[in-house]
Formats: structure tokens, sequence, C-alpha cells
């Protein structure tokens, strides 16, 4: 990793040792994916240092045009997660990613996200991740309410634009990354 990217990793390890969510708003192109896959194998390893008796696993929900990076990039930088996009089949229920065994990461996009949403619900998460987080810029929207409704450990909202608009946009990112950090609307 280069340096920058070094210090988001130690960013989001600071955070997350300490209880918090958080935001890396990096410029686009500057690694936040690689920045997060270190992050989430540093979460996996303290994870297995417990001795939990289920392995590590993180959601990560992006645009559908990105969801093969994240695989690719899993596969590339943290071989030791199982990486897998999430592929409902009316015929059966969904399944948990990876071995029993090994750490694991779902990859999902936001219209499954919003198709699949008592699926989502109905599991815990040791991390979750959201990419290009300003898909939850309305904090109204379906979408947002979904994502902050999901139940995980660690949460992580990942954007190169985290105002676009408005300072509300930014409100909606922590309200899924530290819910209730900055009150109400």
């Amino acid at each position: 990793m280069r340096p920058y990217q070094e210090e988001g990793f130690q960013f989001l390890a600071h955070l997350a040792a300490r209880g918090f969510g958080g935001i890396l708003a990096d410029d686009m192109g500057l690694g936040k994916t690689v920045q997060t896959l270190a992050w989430l194998l540093h979460q996996a390893h303290a994870h297995a240092a417990t001795g939990a008796a289920k392995p590590f696993r993180a959601l990560v929900i992006c645009p559908k045009s990105v969801m093969h990076g994240w695989l690719t990039e899993t596969e590339r930088f943290a071989p030791e997660l199982a990486a897998e996009p999430f592929t409902p089949l009316i015929s059966y229920a969904p399944r948990m990613p990876g071995p029993a065994d090994r750490p694991a990461i779902l990859v999902v996009n936001y219209a499954q996200l919003r198709l699949n949403t008592e699926w989502f619900h109905g599991h815990s998460w040791d991390a979750v991740i959201l990419d290009e987080a300003q898909f939850i810029k309305n904090p109204t929207s379906q979408t947002a309410a979904i994502a902050r409704a999901i139940p995980a450990l660690h949460r992580v909202a990942l954007t190169g634009t985290p105002i676009e608009n408005r300072l509300l946009d930014l409100w909606s990112l922590f309200a899924f990354a530290q819910p209730g950090l900055l009150g109400s609307q």
C-alpha cells in the first residue's frame, strides 16, 4: 500500500478499535477498495483471535458496475477472504458466503439489497461497507433506511463525494456509519 493508503487503513482500524464507524472519502482512483480490504482482513484476524465460534462475515453494498471489481480486488489483495456475489434465486434461500470456517465477504448491489431486505436484516454482520455511499445521500430514501437497519458491528461508508449538493448528504452518511452521532436531521 502507498503511505496515504496506509493512513486510511490506520484511520479505519483506529475507529473500529474504539467502536466507531466511519467515512473514507478519498478522491476517486486513490484506492478506497484496497484500504478497505486491508481493514477487513485486519478485522477478520482480530475476530479470529477472540476465539469466536463463527467466522468473520462482511457485507459490501455497491453499484452493480463495481461488483466485479470488489471480487477481483479481494482475490488479488486479500485472498484469505472468500468474496462472493449475492445471487438470489426464487427456488432457494440465499446463503451466507464462503466456507463455514473461512472469513468471507458478500458483495451485493443496491437494487438487490432493496429486493431482499428481509434476508439482509435477518443476519448479523461483523462489518457493512457502503461503496459509492452517495447512493444513500437522501436520508429519507428507501435505500438509506434499509442500509441503516442492517445489523452490524462495524460500518464504513466509502465515497469520493461526501457532499454532492448539501450538508444533509453528509448527515445521511454519518447516520449510517455512526447512528445517532449527529442527532436528528
